[in-house]
């Protein structure tokens, strides 16, 4: 389903349902993680890239993200996420 983006981020990479999701009001990267089905076994869960509409990145560690909120950044609309492959 086509979202414009100002209405939508992106969730890229090694989650199960990678694409553009909708913007409903206040999420946070792993909310948006969420929103993409979950990470798939080969994401890595300590180098995801956030990348602000403006284009600046931040470095998320999902693994402290999910036990602690301050190292969950808010996702806003026109930004993406991108999951990488882990390394190991």
């Amino acid at each position: 389903k086509w979202v414009p983006q100002e209405l939508s981020y992106s969730v890229l990479g090694e989650v199960k349902a990678p694409g553009p999701k909708p913007y409903s009001g206040k999420t946070t990267v792993t909310k948006a993680i969420g929103a993409a089905a979950g990470l798939t076994e080969f994401a890595s869960k300590t180098d995801l890239v956030l990348t602000r509409a403006n284009g600046t990145h931040v470095k998320v560690n999902y693994k402290k993200a999910i036990k602690d909120p301050k190292f969950d950044p808010q996702v806003f609309p026109g930004d993406s996420i991108n999951v990488v492959k882990s390394i190991w």
